[in-house]
């Protein structure tokens, strides 16, 4: 991808993947604009310099300041020319998902369990599903629907046992239906032993599987906020230093340039692959790499998005990096499906996500559709669908509430 200054055009932007992504985004703050407008010779060749005096100072200097270094960042990524793609058998597939604690009930006792999933295979199967995907089975305190978990290896106990896990593999495959796991990557909770005895010990070598930062002026280490609002930051009292979270307290995030902490995630990720799991959807998988120096986040984003720092967490280039190695290490060599939750990946940059070519992932969810005001997004993007090759996973469930 070629590099972007205040002298490029708007046109320049359209050709680079997360340029029109961006474009598009600001492009659907502007009533009574849309794409077809932005293509047109008249605006496509507006120097980005002038975007302020021509928007009347609705588009912010330093807002292109921030979008020029974000884009320049992707410089060195190519997205391989498109091909005839390898059949699989999940592009075909239908998927649902299930929220375990309301799904179905085996015992009694007011929640949903493993068995009580297992429970309702053939249901499932006269439905037509192919594959089940569940939302976090693992041991978790539920501060956020088991997103925050405190122990990868195990069962939450209101869902039962391993012994309870195996059988619903056993069965599930036995009628031909294929089990996804909910895998969160991006934070574990603070009652899992990793961050206990980060929290401990300043020595601990758990202490680098976190963002553990000192202080600035008094305050957090950075500006930003938590998707949940408020600030990303949380004191540690004890060694003076701050750990980062960007969803609750509870959820503190993890450090992906810990190679210790990433081997740590991979070799457990083995553990469930070799249980016989056929998939992961990988929870806000775009959010684990972090920018270098934790820099501060524009207000201008701020006052945009309403997230301060999401230009320095969401989508770095860095991730890729770390899905391809995920992707060498726990994945090559195994018929199984990924998934990945992105939050502010657009559709052209989602094909640096899922191209296959890449190997990183097979599919990602892209929330731009959803955020839609109705006035100009669905002509946009029925404008790509032809030339854009992604699949889409319907998540259902039966008697449940939404799990994000």
């Amino acid at each position: 991808m070629k590099s972007i200054s205040l002298n490029s055009k708007i046109k320049d932007l359209l050709e680079h993947p997360v340029g029109k992504d961006i474009v598009r985004l600001l492009v659907e703050q502007v009533p009574g604009v849309n794409m077809d407008t932005v293509r047109s010779p008249l605006v496509s060749n507006i120097k980005l310099s002038a975007l302020p005096t021509v928007s009347r100072g609705m588009v912010k200097k330093e807002l292109l300041n921030t979008f020029v270094e974000k884009l320049n960042l992707y410089a060195h990524e190519t997205i391989p020319p498109e091909r005839p793609t390898t059949e699989k058998w999940w592009k075909g597939a239908t998927v649902y998902q299930i929220y375990p604690r309301s799904f179905c009930d085996s015992n009694g006792d007011g929640i949903g369990d493993l068995a009580g999933i297992t429970s309702k295979l053939d249901y499932l199967k006269d439905l037509g599903v192919d594959m089940l995907w569940m939302s976090p089975i693992n041991q978790s305190p539920n501060d956020d629907n088991g997103y925050d978990i405190s122990d990868y290896y195990a069962i939450m106990d209101e869902f039962g046992t391993m012994e309870d896990f195996d059988r619903l593999i056993s069965e599930a495959h036995k009628r031909g239906i294929k089990v996804m796991m909910d895998m969160v990557l991006n934070h574990s909770s603070d009652e899992h032993e990793w961050f206990k005895q980060a929290l401990a010990d300043k020595e601990s070598p758990y202490r680098d599987y976190y963002y553990f930062e000192k202080g600035k002026d008094g305050g957090p280490p950075n500006n930003w906020t938590s998707i949940f609002r408020g600030p990303a930051w949380v004191k540690d009292e004890k060694h003076d230093e701050w750990y980062l979270h960007l969803f609750t307290k509870k959820q503190c995030d993890l450090n992906w340039e810990c190679e210790r902490m990433r081997k740590d995630l991979y070799a457990m990720m083995r553990f469930w692959l070799d249980k016989g799991v056929d998939g992961f959807r990988y929870d806000v998988i775009t959010f684990i790499a972090k920018a270098e120096g934790l820099p501060d986040g524009s207000d201008l984003l701020y006052q945009m998005m309403g997230y301060r720092g999401v230009e320095h967490f969401a989508f770095t280039p860095k991730v890729h990096e770390y899905l391809a190695e995920m992707h060498r290490e726990v994945l090559a060599g195994r018929d199984c499906v990924t998934v990945g939750e992105g939050p502010g990946v657009g559709l052209e940059t989602g094909k640096l996500f899922t191209h296959e070519d890449r190997k990183e992932l097979d599919m990602l969810f892209c929330f731009d559709a959803l955020e839609s005001n109705g006035h100009s997004k669905f002509d946009d993007y029925v404008y790509d669908l032809n030339r854009l090759k992604t699949h889409h996973i319907y998540h259902q469930t039966e008697n449940s509430k939404n799990s994000w």
